[in-house]
């Protein structure tokens, strides 16, 4: 029986969802759970466990991909040729020697070398060994390391001394060379830190009763808008807020049921030469360390289950039961108590359970939330069935109850409030990404996990949010998107933006997903909303004039007059018509345009865009100072006031066209220009497009634009 046909089994058998929800659970479970348990049992009979028949065929697959120069996709493939190898083994130590090739020809040389290591503690034949210990070489030649060069030397020669290994000479002649060649650089290891991970400082320090928050906010209640969150003091555009880690994650599964191979499985950071874990075959690790962690925290009890690929089919139940496992350690602590306990203090670095199991779930508001109970009685069928899980917390000292039946019950109750707690409060962790290797900053982001974060939940929703968020690892980093003004309240925005979805369909989206109707700025006055911007002038008071499909008469905005759209739509169409066309000069063209739409359309009007970001393009290529900058900063002008002033695109645009106009002068002295106005003009636009994107990037990537921009300046 397939997840879904399950699902849909025991939703009409158990339907109302009303009372408590431990005994609504406890009266699911006396049911017939005959079909959970036959769905595990097929699930567990096509379980994969370690296989080096399959770790042999992805080598193979990574070796085809090497071949053609493909290396992304062939670290892939020998990275689940590790996974998929029996620990220690042969086959694990070719999956390591063939990576350390990969992460060589990347110039990934520490990389290498951590393969190279593990690789020699594995059972790697012997006679393949010389040409691990001369990429070793090789590697300290790069990077060098003199003195560990001479080291791997020596233990290389030794080792060909001691053994019998065919052409004895010819690997001592290579060492030879080697010894010989002119260090490349010195010591880059030691001086180079990777600061992709580090985290930015809460603007005025933490805020000591509202964990992993800035001083500069405060938790707030009241009737009608329920917890929230208020600035404290005036906060200003690009105030770090919140950084928070998450209480907890569960990777998710692509489509192929994998998960990322580029991601460490405990901490989320981006790795190359990654270890598996020792049972199953999709989770791996930067580190031991992280290994250790992972196996002591959860993932003992979750690895069969990764096995039989259970979790993939169970969604958001895999990390409601993580929660779970984190109340374990304190017995699923509570704080009793109204909001005015929240209000005194929320959160805990140290144990953030009780915070947590504080969130609304909104359960009872959902209209079939029985889902939740199946899946919650499937992931507590397969921890009494498949682990020792039950009988192991029956012996904790915090253990909430004395009876395995009872605390089987316990604990599902709380799988199914966790779910939909998770359900209204959870964020989708997603990492910036590169589409091309051209590009200096990441633009497509990939959805890496799902995420608790409880204080950061703590705010309400705007379709037009007053901040931004990126994710570092598995934290959280939320900053102003502008001047909040003391005592205003702080929005995020749970998905649902208003320049991307129409009012109905927001309002659709909060009712489903969220259980309550939008009265956000932005939902209560329709005027400001995108669309608007799409209005033609109204020849008598300069109001907006709508423009509405399938409408042939509408009223001004500002003083009621009647207009038929027609006529303006005839007008716009001869402009579009001049846009469109190949004959005659195009500056003309361009300019004819622009006039006759100035005339009936609104001035941020979308058909503005291209014609205004043609006409820089063209200055730009003829070298004119003054009318590339005039027209690039009409066409910004009307993108702030459709995207947003500090939106991503607009950051990346200031950036790109800095460049383009600093090659310009770079070609040669441009026209209508005086160099100290060109070059302060430029100045301007690079600051800005660093303070705007410094609100959506770590500030390693945002440091690149500095490097980039100095170094054209040099040239």
């Amino acid at each position: 029986m397939k997840m879904e046909c399950l699902l849909a089994y025991y939703t009409k058998k158990f339907t109302k969802i009303d009372g408590n929800i431990f005994e609504l659970f406890a009266q699911f479970y006396n049911l017939d759970l005959s079909p959970v348990d036959s769905w595990l049992e097929t699930q567990f009979k096509n379980k994969v466990e370690k296989d080096d028949k399959l770790s042999t065929f992805y080598r193979q697959e990574g070796n085809k991909c090497y071949a053609r120069k493909d290396l992304v996709k062939s670290l892939e493939f020998y990275t689940k040729s590790l996974c998929c190898a029996t620990p220690h083994g042969k086959e694990y130590g070719l999956a390591l020697a063939n990576r350390s090739a990969v992460s060589f020809e990347m110039k990934e040389y520490e990389n290498c070398l951590r393969d190279i290591e593990l690789c020699f503690e594995t059972n790697y034949p012997k006679d393949l060994r010389p040409k691990i210990y001369l990429r070793k070489a090789e590697c300290y030649c790069e990077i060098g390391h003199e003195e560990n060069l001479d080291r791997c030397i020596g233990e290389a020669r030794k080792f060909l001394n001691m053994e019998k290994i065919p052409d004895k000479e010819k690997h001592i002649k290579k060492l030879n060379q080697i010894k010989k060649s002119t260090v490349k650089m010195k010591n880059i290891i030691d001086n180079y830190r990777d600061n992709s991970n580090d985290l930015p400082e809460l603007a005025d320090g933490e805020n000591e009763n509202f964990a992993y928050t800035s001083s500069k906010l405060q938790m707030s209640y009241d009737k009608t808008r329920g917890r929230h969150v208020i600035a404290r003091k005036n906060i200003r555009k690009g105030d770090v807020l919140f950084v928070e880690k998450a209480f907890i994650f569960a990777p998710v599964f692509k489509d192929n049921k994998e998960f990322y191979s580029f991601k460490c499985y405990n901490c989320l950071k981006d790795i190359i030469s990654s270890i598996p874990c020792r049972s199953c075959i999709l989770c791996v690790y930067c580190n031991e360390k992280c290994r250790a962690h992972s196996w002591d925290e959860y993932h003992k009890w979750e690895c069969k289950g990764m096995q039989a690929n259970i979790w993939y089919d169970l969604g958001i139940a895999f990390p409601a039961f993580k929660a779970v496992l984190k109340g374990v350690k304190s017995g699923f602590k509570c704080i009793k108590g109204g909001p005015e306990e929240d209000l005194k203090r929320f959160g805990s670095k140290e144990d953030n359970y009780p915070y947590f199991n504080r969130l609304v779930s909104n359960i009872y508001k959902s209209k079939n939330a029985a889902p939740y109970i199946v899946m919650a009685a499937i992931v507590v069928n397969y921890l009494k069935n498949y682990t020792n899980f039950f009988t192991w917390f029956l012996q904790q000292k915090n253990c909430p109850k004395n009876e395995s039946t009872d605390l089987i019950t316990y604990v599902g109750g709380l799988i199914t409030k966790h779910i939909a707690q998770l359900s209204c409060n959870s964020s989708i962790i997603e990492h910036w990404s590169y589409s091309s290797t051209d590009l200096l900053f990441p633009d497509i982001l990939i959805t890496i996990a799902c995420g608790m974060f409880p204080s950061v939940s703590i705010m309400n929703h705007s379709c037009r949010p007053n901040v931004t968020n990126f994710f570092i690892c598995d934290t959280l980093v939320v900053k102003a998107l502008e001047d909040i003004p003391e005592r205003d309240e702080v929005f995020n925005c749970y998905g649902i933006d208003y320049r991307g979805m129409s009012r109905h369909q927001r309002q659709v989206a909060c009712r489903s997903l969220y259980h309550f109707e939008c009265k956000c700025v932005i939902c209560s006055d329709q005027s400001k909303e995108v669309e608007m911007l799409d209005s033609y002038i109204c020849p008598k008071c300069k109001g907006l004039v709508p423009e509405i499909a399938n409408v042939s008469c509408i009223f001004c905005v500002g003083c009621g007059e009647e207009y038929s759209l027609p006529p303006f739509r005839k007008v716009n169409k001869v402009a579009q018509k001049y846009l469109e066309s190949d004959d005659g000069n195009q500056l003309e063209i361009l300019i004819k345009c622009l006039k006759i739409r100035e005339k009936i359309l609104y001035k941020h009007h979308k058909d503005f865009e291209e014609v205004y970001y043609r006409l820089y393009s063209y200055y730009v290529e003829v070298g004119d100072a003054e009318n590339m900058f005039k027209y690039f900063h009409l066409w910004l002008e009307n993108e702030k006031a459709r995207r947003g002033e500090n939106s991503r695109g607009i950051g990346t645009k200031l950036y790109e066209a800095a460049l383009a106009i600093l090659h310009c002068l770079q070609s040669g002295h441009p026209k209508n220009c005086n160099l100290k106005s060109f070059l302060q003009n430029v100045e301007h636009m690079i600051r800005e497009a660093k303070a705007v994107l410094n609100l959506y990037y770590p500030a390693y990537i945002t440091n690149r634009l500095s490097r980039k921009i100095q170094f054209i300046s040099n040239k």
